[in-house]
């Protein structure tokens, strides 16, 4: 009798907790992170993400402030670096590899120096770097252009050139790029910048684990429609104790007092 109490406690409490789930307005958080003060990633994949750019022939991505160079399937680390002109022992050490350390297919890996940029030479789109929509001069190309590719484009659109012999220009946003510290995971930098740990991946090439290692370059992929940057980065917390008055210790020298013995 009493196991069968304790069976129909189990089979009460479980209806509970789904008519408790079924109430709830927000999201549900598959992976329960969001439980017992933890963080939750369901708002974060409620996020609309753009496309990574395509690279070039080379697997160059440019941007204004760095360039990046996509892996192909089976490449290390050298295999990179011939590819792109680079020196493989700083283009490993930049990103906190070996030089004969092997990369998933769609890897990115951060140039620590400029390399040639990419053109129709080299199988791009657009000569030059991705530039942002209020970047490229007016007088160079179509302003109709570049509002469309501000206000419609949901990552990157290239420009015809507003004149025989200008070159074509691919204009988008640059994303944020976050260097990997010890300690972190590719859930907690997703939700650093809200974003879907599933999007951080796919720009990056990750593997089925969401692996990143410290040292790595990450690219936070754009977000919204309009294919605007990824947030800046949350505020830190304060470690306990830091920024509060620490309270004087009790004096030494002042004696403790009589105790008196309890009546009997």
């Amino acid at each position: 009798m009493t196991a069968t109490f304790k069976g129909l406690g189990r089979i009460v409490a479980a209806t509970s907790a789904l008519a408790l789930l079924a109430a709830c307005n927000g999201p549900i958080d598959s992976d329960l992170r969001g439980g017992f003060g933890g963080f939750s990633t369901a708002d974060a994949a409620l996020g609309v993400t753009a496309a990574r750019p395509a690279p070039d022939n080379r697997g160059i991505i440019s941007y204004p402030g760095y360039q990046v160079v996509v892996a192909r399937r089976d490449d290390t680390v050298t295999d990179v670096a011939a590819r792109v002109g680079a020196d493989p022992a700083v283009l490993a050490r930049y990103n906190g590899l070996n030089v004969g350390d092997r990369l998933n297919e769609g890897a990115v890996l951060a140039l620590p120096s400029r390399v040639a940029e990419p053109s129709a030479a080299t199988g791009a789109a657009g000569t030059g770097p991705i530039m942002a929509p209020g970047d490229v001069g007016l007088t160079q190309m179509a302003g109709s252009a570049i509002e469309r590719a501000a206000d419609k484009e949901i990552s990157v659109a290239t420009l015809p050139p507003s004149a025989p012999g200008e070159p074509a220009r691919q204009v988008g946003q640059e994303p944020i790029r976050h260097r990997v510290e010890r300690g972190e995971t590719a859930y907690t930098v997703a939700r650093l910048y809200g974003v879907s740990v599933r999007s951080l991946s796919e720009w990056n090439g990750l593997d089925a684990n969401f692996t990143i290692r410290e040292g790595q370059y990450l690219l936070i992929p754009l977000v919204s429609e309009n294919g605007t940057a990824a947030r800046p980065p949350l505020a830190t917390t304060t470690a306990p104790g830091v920024g509060s008055p620490t309270p004087p210790p009790p004096s030494a020298s002042k004696p403790l007092p009589a105790e008196t013995p309890a009546p009997l």
